[in-house]
Formats: structure tokens, C-alpha cells, sequence
């Protein structure tokens, strides 16, 4: 085994407080909040909070007391909107950004693929919503 994994992990508190600095060595400002929607705990849609925190965060909603989150809304309103990406990429002939910029093939360095190889996936039925008979 390289001694250089080691060595990184000896570092690791240093480097650490070095990068949770900022030039002023200022502490990182966290605001604890109170009484914000939580997930059911036989739910496994943490991911689905994490984004919609993150989502509300960014246009400056932070009081989310009130919030009354529909996880399955959520869930389907995502999925569409991924849904669209992918079918605007593929009408577009995109495979991914490096595609696009001509730079790297992907970040773990796989060989490019031509767009004739790419699947045409236009034709594929929209997704629909399936509900559950729980009788």
C-alpha cells in the first residue's frame, strides 16, 4: 500500500480547519432551524428533503415551518423535469457536455461515443403516474 493515502489521512484535521476557513479565518455562519418538515421515518425519501431544502434555500426561503411538503408531488414533479433534460439532450443529439464542448469524453476518461451509436429514445411513452390499490 502508497503511503500517500496515509499520510493524506494524518492531514486530514489540518486540512480540514485550513478549508472551512475562509481568507479572514472566519468561522462558517450556521443557523440552526426549528421546526422544519421532516420525513416519515419509515420513508426513504431523504434525497427528495436534501433537494428541496437545497431548492428552497437558493431563492432565499428559509422559514419552512408552514410547509406542507407532498413527497410524492415532489418525486414525480423531479422526475419530469429530468425526464425533459434527457429528451431535449437526445433531440439535440447530446450525449453529455463534453459532447457538446468537444473537451473530455467524460470525467473518468471513457472513449467518446458518436452520436449515430446513441440510442433514439424520442418514441418512448411518457412516463405515467401509477396509483396504488392499497385494499
Amino acid at each position: 500500500m502508497s503511503k500517500k493515502p496515509i499520510e493524506t489521512l494524518r492531514k486530514r484535521p489540518r486540512l480540514i480547519e485550513e478549508t472551512s476557513t475562509d481568507e479572514v479565518h472566519a468561522p462558517l455562519d450556521i443557523k440552526h432551524m426549528m421546526h422544519v418538515p421532516q420525513q416519515e421515518d419509515s420513508s426513504n425519501d431523504c434525497g427528495l428533503y436534501t433537494c428541496l431544502f437545497a431548492e428552497y434555500i437558493s431563492n432565499d426561503i428559509f422559514y419552512m415551518h408552514s410547509i406542507d411538503i407532498d413527497a410524492k408531488y415532489h418525486r414525480q414533479r423531479y422526475a419530469t423535469i429530468l425526464w425533459h433534460y434527457g429528451r431535449i439532450k437526445n433531440e439535440d443529439g447530446v450525449i453529455s457536455e463534453s459532447e457538446v464542448t468537444g473537451t473530455v469524453a467524460s470525467k473518468f476518461g471513457g472513449p467518446r461515443i458518436a452520436k449515430e451509436h446513441v440510442p433514439d429514445i424520442t418514441n418512448y411513452p411518457t412516463p405515467r403516474p401509477h396509483t396504488r390499490n392499497l385494499k
